[in-house]
């Protein structure tokens, strides 16, 4: 484990250890086994690295005993949902400002997960009853534990329900944590679109261990995305404007004036500023922070240069944050995508349940397509497709999904139920 720290030390790689702590109470092990699952969280402090440390023995219930597949069900499927629940934002939020991500990782101490699911009746508002208790089963002790005070900290929400919702489930979380004004802890929020339900809420609580110089992590995905640096840049502060093309001509001192005629050619090539933005990544990321330019931008854009590529529009779409920035471009804007989207994104033709039938992707509506991805737990290649279809259907209109050419897909094979939540970050 600590080479491989190493290792993603070097690399600049984010590495979450997550250590399962055995069941005592329920399990007889040797001496050697039950020290060093006592003493591991020690040596992660003393290796500076932050880890998730887990008490597995929910699936043990005196009252309900089950037999060990059920157990272990119990046991795994809480630890398997929010961790979906995790990444799904974390996948997000690192393309558009890792800034707070680098200080929440940074430092030593434990990190406490908890999932806690929010079933409310289809179509109503979850009760103030449902969100007392999901953020009690968030913070409750011994299944997720640690016992210095909360710093900074992450809250992954998933659900269709108002913002209102969302600003009950961070209050009652942090009354069920104790805080009070002399508390270091301040939360980080951000809404896990497009997660197959059960919906509910991931809370990623770190020990305060102290302030901390910001983890220094290289949060591109792959070559050839371009993401913003990790800075120390507040959330939300405008990016700096675009350099002038008049600062070479206001260089020019008066006793070189003689030699302006003759330099003229190299000084006009040199006077002709880089493009502001030079991919559409990197400018959805810059509206998508109110940088005045971008903005600018986004609201005409039809004589816009910016190239725009169908894979990197591809995975785009299917961002939450990027849902933001469709709302703020204007027509001529949103015109090109479509037709980038349309012409170079096939969408595989995938079977998916729905009712009692099974049907084509392209066999389904727009307002079908959302209750299959509402209701019905696929893996995660036909989720990626159905994220895509239903942003589409929503800020281009049902009608846009007729343009997108469908391919054959690829036979998928059955995955269990622990293994579906978490298909999407296996590679």
């Amino acid at each position: 484990m600590f080479p491989l720290a190493q290792i993603a030390r070097e690399q600049k790689k984010l590495v979450i250890p997550i250590f399962v702590r055995p069941s005592f109470e329920r399990h007889e092990v040797d001496k050697r086994h039950y020290d060093h699952a006592v003493n591991v969280v020690e040596h992660f402090d003393a290796a500076r690295i932050r880890l998730i440390e887990i008490l597995n023995d929910r699936g043990y219930m005196d009252k309900d005993p089950q037999a060990q597949p059920i157990v272990w069900e119990r046991m795994n499927l809480p630890i398997a949902r929010g961790l979906r629940g995790l990444i799904y934002v974390l996948w997000d939020l690192s393309q558009v400002d890792p800034s707070d991500l680098s200080v929440l990782f940074a430092g030593q101490g434990r990190l406490r997960i908890g999932f806690a699911e929010i079933d409310p009746v289809e179509g109503s508002e979850p009760s103030d009853a449902l969100v007392e208790e999901a953020a009690r089963h968030c913070c409750e002790n011994p299944y997720y534990a640690f016992h210095k005070p909360a710093g900074t900290s992450l809250i992954c929400i998933q659900g269709d329900w108002s913002n209102v919702v969302d600003a009950k489930i961070k209050g009652r979380l942090a009354t069920a944590l104790g805080v009070d004004s002399r508390s270091p802890y301040s939360p980080l929020y951000a809404r896990a679109v497009g997660t197959p339900k059960p919906w509910g809420v991931t809370a990623l609580f770190s020990e305060y261990t102290g302030a901390h110089a910001p983890l220094e992590v290289d949060w591109t995905l792959e070559r050839g995305v371009r993401t913003t640096a990790v800075s120390s840049r507040p959330l939300g502060e405008p990016l700096p404007a675009a350099p002038s093309a008049v600062v070479l001509e206001e260089a020019i001192e008066p006793s070189e004036e003689h030699h302006l005629e003759e330099d003229m050619e190299p000084a006009l090539v040199e006077s002709v500023p880089a493009p502001a933005f030079a991919t559409f990544w990197e400018f959805a990321v810059a509206v998508n922070r109110s940088d005045p330019t971008a903005l600018a931008l986004a609201r005409n854009g039809a004589t816009s240069d910016i190239p725009i590529d169908g894979s990197e529009m591809r995975k785009l779409v299917t961002l939450m944050w990027f849902r933001v920035v469709l709302a703020r471009l204007s027509g001529a804007w949103l015109d090109r995508l479509l037709n980038v989207l349309a012409e170079h994104v096939p969408v595989s033709d995938h079977l998916v349940k729905h009712g009692r039938h099974t049907k084509h992707l392209r066999e389904l509506s727009y307002a079908q397509l959302q209750e299959v991805a509402s209701k019905t737990l696929v893996t995660d290649p036909i989720r990626i497709d159905l994220d895509l279809l239903i942003t589409v259907g929503k800020f281009w209109g049902p009608d846009a999904l007729k343009r997108f050419r469908f391919i054959e897909a690829a036979d998928q094979q059955q995955l269990s139920k622990v293994e579906s939540l978490l298909d999407r970050f296996r590679s």
